[in-house]
């Protein structure tokens, strides 16, 4: 191997040195300028048009998208329109704001059972029992029918006044339960309760009430059938929505026998609108005629016999004196 002479080696030498240099340059050249400088980015974030008042359900004319840095973006800003329209805001929301997630929240009846009533429709509360609720089986979710028994005089009545509505709550119970919890009833219920308390005894869940979701006109008819005679609650099977044409049923169709007829109250109120043979109180005499007395309308009435009328009299004027005569007839 052939050794390097010392000029050889200064110059080797030299020559790192100089290359050592220039990266020590370039390095404190680098160190004095700083880091090089970051493009700004930025973020579509969801911004309130309008102010937006606590539990307002929040709707698309509400908001809109507008792009900021992301450095002025609040942490967990919503980035997409879909997350927030109808939501309900939590807390008011100023115009121009943007909006983050904890400021909405989605529309459950943890909320209030306000939210959760289907559009057009209202909230109308039953009172019931074991019998009429259906055991305690009806749960929120599940769609019923609503019959009605009334006294009518002498006959009972039983008919359908709503079909297909939906349950909103039973008692103060909102969502339905847990399929686990669902199975523990079913079988506390085979064995003769439905659960046991702490000293061993079955525990019975009461049903006290229901709270359907109903039309005006339905809110209408169920509490007036609840203020004159009994509710009963009908459990329709899962995704079944036929609306079926009844006719009422009634005690005595059920025994085989013919309703009775109408009572005095109808006939009373025949002699209250009508006067002697059946003439319509307030008619002029000789007006009406009651049935199977053809020709009476046109009949004038009998004229009753006039009384004598006073003979005619004629005053005669002699001078100054006056007599009353009556001409021979």
């Amino acid at each position: 191997m052939r050794l390097l002479t010392r000029r050889q080696a200064f110059g080797v030498a030299a020559v790192i040195a100089l290359i050592v240099a220039g990266l020590v340059y370039m390095v404190l050249n680098q160190q004095a300028a700083g880091p090089p400088p970051v493009a700004p980015t930025t973020v579509n974030v969801v911004v309130a048009t309008q102010d937006i008042a606590p539990y307002k359900t929040i709707t698309s004319e509400m908001i809109e998208l507008r792009e900021m840095s992301s450095a002025a973006a609040p942490e967990g800003a919503v980035t997409a329109p879909g997350q927030v329209v109808g939501q309900i805001a939590q807390v008011q929301i100023a115009s121009g704001q943007p909006i983050t997630r904890g400021q909405v929240t989605a529309r459950t009846a943890a909320q209030g059972l306000t939210f959760v009533i289907p559009e057009g429709l209202r909230a109308v509360t039953v009172a019931l029992d074991a019998i009429s609720g259906v055991g305690g089986f009806v749960y929120p979710g599940d769609h019923v029918d609503v019959l009605t028994t009334l006294q009518q005089g002498e006959v009972t009545l039983t008919r359908t006044i709503v079909q297909n509505v939906q349950v909103l709550a039973m008692n103060d119970i909102v969502s339905r339960p847990s399929a686990s919890r669902g199975q523990q009833q079913a079988t506390d219920q085979q064995q003769g309760g439905t659960g046991e308390s702490e000293g061993g005894a079955p525990v019975a869940e009461q049903v006290k009430s229901a709270t359907l979701a109903v039309t005006p006109e339905q809110a209408q008819a169920i509490i007036l059938s609840a203020f004159k005679g009994a509710v009963h609650l009908v459990l329709r099977p899962p995704e079944e929505d036929t609306i079926v044409s009844l006719e009422r049923t009634s005690d005595w169709a059920l025994m085989g026998l013919s309703a009775p007829p109408d009572g005095e109250p109808a006939e009373e109120e025949q002699e209250v609108a009508t006067g002697p043979m059946g003439q319509p109180v307030g008619w002029p005499t000789g007006m009406y005629a009651p049935p199977g007395m053809a020709g009476a309308a046109a009949a004038p009435p009998s004229a009753a016999p006039a009384e004598p009328s006073a003979p005619p009299t004629v005053e005669v004027i002699r001078g100054t004196d006056r007599e009353v005569v009556t001409p021979q007839q």
